[in-house]
């Protein structure tokens, strides 16, 4: 192995380590297209879903992330859908406050809540310089329709005071059906606020996608403006003799492929990204001691790092509902 390079920062504190960082896929670049266009037409709101661990939450951060750079003061709120059998005005208002960043979520009546929380967004947008925000709902197949209720009364008396909200609910297809429903009771006021665009969120599903999400770890930086990419990091001597993980799309996407097949899915493949992201850390991470000029990835190192990664096992819990769809 080569010892001739020293690492900026600890190896446990890097963020591939601690799986605190987040690199681009195509899905991920569509949602960010389509979010940007709602944000610009001031559409009221959309549904984003997919399947669980097809990295929903880890593209929301993401779209987050690059909209405040296209607009470095605007408001971004998001906040967690939470499944309780009885549902609560209070404790709406109070997670709703907590996402707004007021000190005083948990203090107050129902209808001091209300005007708190009204009164934090209307005094962040003012201070954003435009006249409007985005609030992304994780989890939104938990919401009900109460829930959806006291989230237009928001909606409706923030458009009187001259802002403009845009809602993206993000979760599961079940949130197609409680759209259905919700037209057949002729319940339009939620769906024309909360859901009249759709996009389905999908994993990846091609070569290309891959290469697209391994240039992310060419490509991102830490020490942030550093010249340390994660690729780097992980295998400095193969990096300075010019190996990049760019160049391993198409015999991971291979070992993905393999898999399926071994495990006779009767559906096209599609590797949720927490599953992809996985096999890529345990690459890295497993191979940093053998790192050495010349040295690349073996085919047996990605079969051992998709299996390591459970991405089969995975897979079978989801199998009839790929079927169904």
């Amino acid at each position: 192995m080569a010892q001739t390079y020293t690492r900026p920062v600890p190896f446990d504190d890097h963020p591939l380590v601690q799986q605190k960082y987040i690199v681009p896929t195509s899905s991920i670049e569509d949602l960010y297209i389509r979010v940007k266009k709602l944000v610009r037409l001031r559409t009221p709101g959309g549904i984003v879903y997919a399947h669980p661990r097809f990295g929903k939450t880890y593209a929301v951060r993401y779209v987050m992330n690059v909209l405040r750079e296209d607009y470095p003061k605007a408001v971004m709120l998001n906040f967690g859908c939470q499944m309780k059998r009885h549902r609560s005005e209070d404790a709406f208002f109070s997670v709703l406050l907590a996402a707004a960043g007021h000190p005083g979520a948990l203090t107050g009546t129902i209808a001091k809540k209300r005007a708190k929380l009204n009164d934090k967004i209307v005094e962040l947008v003012e201070r954003s310089g435009y006249n409007w925000f985005v609030i992304f709902a994780d989890e939104a197949q938990r919401l009900d329709v109460i829930e959806y209720e006291w989230l237009r009364d928001v909606h409706d008396e923030l458009e009187r005071r001259g802002v403009r909200m845009t809602t993206l609910l993000v979760g599961q297809p079940d949130l197609l059906n409680q759209k259905s429903a919700f037209r057949l009771s002729r319940q339009t006021h939620i769906v024309s606020r909360f859901m009249i665009d759709e996009l389905q969120f999908h994993g990846l599903v091609t070569a290309d996608d891959a290469a697209t999400c391994l240039a992310g770890y060419d490509q991102t930086y830490y020490p942030e403006r550093s010249d340390w990419s994660y690729t780097r990091y992980f295998l400095p001597a193969a990096y300075s003799t010019g190996f990049r993980l760019v160049n391993q799309a198409a015999p991971l996407w291979n070992a993905f492929l393999d898999a399926h097949k071994q495990a006779r899915f009767e559906y096209a493949l599609e590797v949720p990204m927490q599953y992809f992201a996985r096999t890529v850390e345990i690459a890295l991470i497993e191979n940093a001691e053998h790192d050495d000029y010349g040295f690349t990835f073996s085919p047996e190192v990605w079969k051992s790092a998709v299996a390591a990664c459970n991405f089969v096992m995975a897979q079978e819990e989801l199998r009839m509902v790929m079927i169904d769809d």
